[in-house]
C-alpha cells in the first residue's frame, strides 16, 4: 500500500478566554463564599446546557439547540467564559440554517471550548486556595 495506508489523527486545540474580572466583580459585590456558590451554580447550569445542545444535536432537534445554545451564551458572558459566548452565539445562528455540516463542526467547536472553559475557570478557583 506504501504511504497512503496509514491514518493521521488530528485534535484541534482551542485558544481559551476567561475572563476572571467577572468574577471579582462578583466576589467583591456578593462576597467571596456567596460568589463561589453561585459560579459553582451556574457552572452546573452551563454543563448541562452543553449536554443539551449535544443532545438537540444528536436528535436532530435544531430549534431546541438554537434555543439552548443563545441561552448559554447569556449565562457563559455573565461567568465570564467568553469563549463559550462566542461560540455558543455562532451554534445558535447556524442552527437557524440548512449547513448541517458547519453546524457539527461548531456544536463540536463548543463541546471542545466548554470543556477547555470549565477546566480554566476550575484552575482560577485553585489559585485562590
Amino acid at each position: 500500500m506504501g504511504k497512503m495506508d496509514s491514518v493521521v489523527h488530528f485534535r484541534p486545540v482551542e485558544m481559551i478566554f476567561v475572563d476572571a474580572e467577572h468574577l471579582l466583580g462578583l466576589a467583591k459585590d456578593r462576597g467571596v463564599s456567596r460568589a463561589e456558590f453561585i459560579a459553582f451554580a451556574a457552572l452546573e447550569e452551563i454543563v448541562e446546557r452543553l449536554t443539551s445542545v449535544e443532545a438537540a444535536w444528536r436528535a436532530g432537534e435544531f430549534r431546541r439547540l438554537a434555543k439552548v445554545a443563545r441561552s448559554l451564551v447569556g449565562m457563559s458572558e455573565q461567568m465570564g467564559l467568553q469563549t463559550v459566548a462566542i461560540v455558543a452565539g455562532m451554534v445558535a445562528s447556524v442552527a437557524e440554517t440548512n449547513d448541517h455540516a458547519a453546524l457539527a463542526a461548531l456544536v463540536a467547536r463548543l463541546v471542545r471550548v466548554g470543556e477547555g472553559s470549565l477546566d480554566a475557570f476550575g484552575d482560577l478557583a485553585h489559585l485562590r486556595s
